[in-house]
């Protein structure tokens, strides 16, 4: 829960602001040179174990935040858990780095925060590139056209790009389901937040933009894990929030659905699509067999 009685300015100076790199060298720059992070002195980046240039554009550009280097892709939400264990702030801001805030953004959250001291998350609105002329790629100006709900939203979900949360919720500060690599760990954390009672609110004049899929550099490889593991942490979730029966025939129409897909998409040889659908479905069949999602890193 929020705590009432703070001003915006205290509340900014308790926030520490935790991202997660992997292959981020075509944006982490952009992001972290953003005029309301340029000079914000909170920030923990845990590394992934990046191939390409990431850590070191990070220590050239930002040498004063807190970089953690991991030797191994431990995926997005154990990353995460070790970012937020490692400071002491009251709140952490979890965001992703293919993201801009608007110029206001921490005011606004702030204010959000005031308004909604029973809230277990609290989100800004993510705009897309339907919400702009040209994509940014630095903050933005707030705007009264990127309103798209008058007032403060209570919700079911929300999503893992940009969340803020008082991380001693929960015990040793791990906020995420380890036993996921990626993919699913926003909805699960939305179900844990709901079940301890406490509010998810998306703040109607608070705004970020989602280049979204931008966190890596697109390749082969991120193609086939991403989609790997989407398909294993669907089938995971569903088991873990669902009763037996109910999981076994969701999970098993879904693998259906993946077969179907390949089926369809490689009779017309349409290999953009056939490729996400065979390595999800192979997700699918990893979890149906028993292998674990963190034992699985590197080679789908």
């Amino acid at each position: 829960m929020f705590i009432e009685g703070f001003y915006p300015l205290t509340l900014k100076q308790n926030i520490s602001v935790v991202l997660v790199t992997f292959n981020s060298e075509d944006i982490i720059k952009n992001f972290l040179m953003q005029a309301p992070l340029r000079y914000y002195k909170n920030i923990t980046i845990v590394d992934n174990a990046s191939s390409d240039a990431t850590v070191s554009i990070i220590q050239k550009n930002r040498g004063d935040v807190q970089l953690i280097r991991l030797k191994n892709n431990i995926g997005f939400g154990s990353a995460v858990n070790i970012g937020l264990a490692s400071n002491s702030s009251m709140y952490s801001l979890v965001i992703n780095p293919d993201t801009f805030l608007s110029t206001s953004f921490f005011d606004e959250l702030s204010l959000g925060m005031l308004r909604h001291p029973d809230a277990g998350l609290i989100a800004p609105t993510i705009l897309s590139d339907n919400h702009f002329s040209s994509s940014p790629n630095s903050t933005f100006a707030r705007k009264e056209s990127h309103q798209l709900h008058k007032r403060d939203l209570s919700v079911d979900f929300i999503s893992g790009a940009c969340f803020l949360i008082k991380p001693d919720l929960f015990a040793d500060r791990k906020i995420f389901d380890e036993n996921i690599f990626m993919f699913y760990e926003d909805n699960d954390l939305s179900r844990q937040i709901g079940k301890k009672h406490l509010k998810k609110i998306i703040l109607k004049d608070c705004f970020i933009y989602h280049q979204g899929e931008g966190s890596s550099t697109p390749s082969h490889h991120v193609t086939a894990l991403k989609n790997f593991h989407y398909g294993w942490s669907e089938s995971y979730f569903n088991a873990k929030h669902n009763a037996p029966g109910v999981a076994r025939r969701k999970n098993l129409l879904s693998t259906l659905n993946y077969f179907k897909r390949v089926i369809i998409f490689s009779l017309i040889l349409n290999k953009k699509r056939m490729i996400p659908s065979w390595f999800r479905l192979k997700g699918k069949v990893s979890f149906m067999l028993g292998q674990k999602a963190q034992n699985i890193r590197g080679s789908v």
